[in-house]
């Protein structure tokens, strides 16, 4: 793996980390932890702010986009962000517009997908009489990302009320959690009678999808349950229950 990979797959993960604020990565924050893209918005699209801190020493080239996979390889989607590539200086915002171009989504349950914020550093803007400069500077792109749901209309009942409906059950593998609603549930932390589940956002152990299930190998597989999911605002809800 390349230096560059390295890095911005340390970006991509620092970025899923952030449950009560917007991801900042090398000066660039985007104004919320997660997209809920509701399908009555459908014609009208959704803004999403992009940031460059006022502290920031140089302006960014920003490239933004949908895509299907964390590391952004899949970009072939349903969804189409204008303008798709846009300069922002330090202490300004761009509003990008997400919109849902033609093609079928699931209307049973929600589909995930991936907003991503590239950015890369650019040059200054140059005054008439100032020549440019060539230099050896190695500019460095990171990439800032954040989840986006899909929501069709007519789920029986609210993502609030379903991140409360996991069960928690005994298996040959280890502790299984079951998901028997049609939301995407993202866990921020995990205890089973008394001890902590490691949680590891890279192998995907914090989102369970809809109607499925995750079994978490060392997890005890008795006792009280306690949990903590991120609900539509970043803000982390906690429920309880009981191994069955």
């Amino acid at each position: 793996m390349t230096l560059l990979k390295k890095i911005k797959k340390i970006g991509v993960l620092l970025s899923l980390c952030g449950a009560t604020s917007g991801p900042a990565l090398a000066g660039i924050s985007i104004d919320s932890s997660r997209i809920v893209f509701h399908a009555s918005n459908d014609s009208r699209g959704q803004s999403v702010g992009v940031t460059s801190a006022a502290s920031s020493p140089q302006p960014y080239l920003v490239k933004a986009q949908v895509t299907r996979d964390l590391q952004g390889l899949e970009t072939q989607t349903p969804f189409v962000v204008t303008p798709a590539l846009f300069r922002l200086e330090p202490g300004s915002t761009n509003q990008v517009l997400v919109m849902k171009r033609s093609g079928k989504l699931p209307q049973d349950r929600e589909s995930i997908f991936y907003f991503r914020s590239l950015a890369m550093p650019a040059g200054k803007k140059l005054s008439p009489n100032e020549a440019p400069v060539i230099g050896g500077t190695l500019k460095v792109a990171t990439a800032a990302v954040i989840k986006l749901f899909y929501r069709p209309a007519g789920l029986k009942f609210s993502q609030r009320q379903a991140m409360g409906m996991l069960q928690f059950s005994r298996s040959e593998q280890g502790l299984k959690v079951n998901n028997p609603t049609p939301y995407y549930i993202t866990l921020s932390t995990l205890h089973v009678a008394g001890s902590v589940v490691s949680l590891n956002i890279a192998d995907g152990e914090t989102l369970i999808a809809p109607f499925s299930h995750k079994i978490y190998i060392n997890a005890p597989q008795q006792g009280k349950v306690e949990w903590k999911a991120i609900n539509d605002f970043g803000a982390t809800e906690a429920f309880y229950g009981t191994v069955r």
